[in-house]
């Protein structure tokens, strides 16, 4: 008999249990939760219920429990792609689950109860991921009434992280940063299913060790590099060696170079891919790194990362559609910013206090005009310039500053593959010190000039780790 789902009424309005191994948290509820919890609570009996009925079995206890299956788990090596990647430890419970919360991917929209008697059925959903980002194997690794989250649904599309709450934070199971400690996560902003709604976005915490970020630097500036440091481009989706070094814009005023040689960088963009949750690493589907430099009053207006669907014919943009463009941006601090620098995202509103006071103290807070006016002033913006237009909104929206070392991750595209008007975002002019930073960005399939079949049907090229949907547990 194949697995049950109930749709549930609102996606804030479910407690959302959060399973890493053998542990258990729980996330903090909404205000709707709170109001919504008996409903909810009646809604999973009665789904229960009717399931039991249905298949006239009793409820499970420890003494008369679903039988996991024997079939072997996969046990990934230390230090392996794999690692973290997938659930290994039982849940802290006599007997495996019979129902759990199921979220699309991402976490947005209603969730549905879903049910299920056996192994069998549960494997039937295909493949889920906890909070944590990891594969779910087995109905043994979750409590019942966990929050999962579907795999991706479509060739070309991919897992993404669900946010949970403004300011919650995890670590990455199995992604340590270049000075060896745990890459974690937390959660920005908070996506929904308006139209309106934020972008996707992540503080990324000990993505780089301080060496790493330095030699970024120096090779952005070496003769060694054939891509050294040159006036910044934007707009074009050609290459430097395509023509498009000569696409220069006057609301880019920073310098830029590009990583595609170094062993450093396919390390970085490896780290990049694992973050994401990619079943592997392939590089037609990242740029090279590019490096930026930001000198006093540089800045970079609001734009997308990712290209227009209609930007060339001789290549599929529309991801939603079997295309291949710009799927998620990490964005690299390579050093720290006196005043200025910040990455700001346009159409979010600013943090307050009621979101997390934490956040709020750690990026900080709007100093007085007037000694923004000043600084502006010294570093020579013009009053009513677009980069003086720029520094109201670094100061009113949604702005992350600076920290060498760490980086921001967000989304270009929805989890069904459209591009996401949101994700508008600028470089904040630089007011005081120089800033140092990195693209990475990686593509849902093959990008630009590097498909090898055909150009029009990018999905269809991925190779099978990376080519949803995906079965169940593995």
């Amino acid at each position: 008999m194949a697995a049950k789902k109930t749709q549930t009424k609102g996606s804030d309005a479910s407690k959302q249990k959060i399973v890493s191994g053998a542990e258990t948290t729980t996330s903090k509820p909404s205000s709707l939760l709170v109001s919504s919890l008996p409903g909810l609570l009646l809604a999973v009996g009665v789904a229960i219920v009717c399931h039991l009925q249905s298949t006239n079995t009793a409820i499970p206890t420890s003494d008369n429990a679903i039988q996991s299956s024997s079939r072997k788990l996969i046990s990934p090596e230390p230090n392996s792609w794999t690692d973290g990647y997938y659930t290994t430890q039982p849940a802290n419970q006599a007997a495996p689950s019979t129902h759990a919360l199921l979220y699309p991917n991402g976490g947005v929209g209603e969730p549905s109860l879903v049910s299920f008697a056996n192994d069998e059925e549960f494997l039937a959903l295909g493949r889920l991921f906890n909070d944590m980002g990891q594969i779910v194997q087995s109905p043994t690794h979750f409590l019942n009434g966990t929050a999962l989250y579907e795999g991706p649904s479509q060739a070309g599309t991919h897992f993404q992280w669900p946010a949970i709450s403004v300011g919650h934070k995890r670590a990455v199971p199995g992604v340590v940063g270049g000075n060896g400690k745990q890459i974690e996560l937390e959660t920005l902003t908070e996506p929904s299913d308006s139209k309106d709604t934020d972008p996707r976005v992540f503080y990324v915490h000990n993505f780089l060790s301080a060496d790493e970020a330095d030699e970024l630097v120096a090779f952005s500036v070496s003769d060694d590099n054939p891509y050294k440091m040159a006036p910044s481009t934007g707009g074009t989706h050609k290459a430097w060696n395509q023509g498009g070094s000569n696409a220069k814009l006057t609301t880019r005023t920073s310098m830029n170079a590009f990583d595609i040689t170094t062993k450093l960088s396919f390390r970085i963009k490896r780290r990049a891919f694992r973050l994401l949750r990619m079943g592997a690493y392939k590089e037609n589907l990242a740029d090279g790194i590019q490096i930026l430099r930001y000198e006093l009053g540089q800045a970079y207006i609001a734009h997308h990362d990712y290209f227009p669907v209609r930007q060339s014919n001789d290549h599929l943009w529309d991801p939603s559609k079997g295309g291949s463009n710009r799927f998620a941006t990490i964005f690299l601090y390579l050093s720290d910013v006196e005043v200025g620098g910040q990455t700001v995202f346009t159409k979010s509103e600013r943090l307050t206090a009621k979101k997390s006071k934490e956040l709020v103290e750690r990026l900080g807070e709007a100093p007085p005009t007037e000694f923004l006016k000043e600084l502006e002033k010294d570093a020579g913006v013009d009053a009513g310039s677009w980069e003086d237009k720029l520094v109201d909104q670094c100061y009113s929206k949604l702005a992350v500053p600076p920290r060498r070392g760490d980086a921001i991750l967000f989304y270009s595209q929805y989890p069904d593959g459209h591009l996401d008007p949101n994700s508008l975002h600028g470089a904040c002019p630089i007011l005081k010190g120089t800033k140092w930073g990195a693209n990475l960005w990686v593509w849902n399939a093959c990008r630009y000039s590097q498909c090898t079949e055909d150009a029009l049907n990018p999905a269809n090229e991925l190779p099978d780790e990376l080519k949803a949907p995906f079965e169940g547990g593995v």
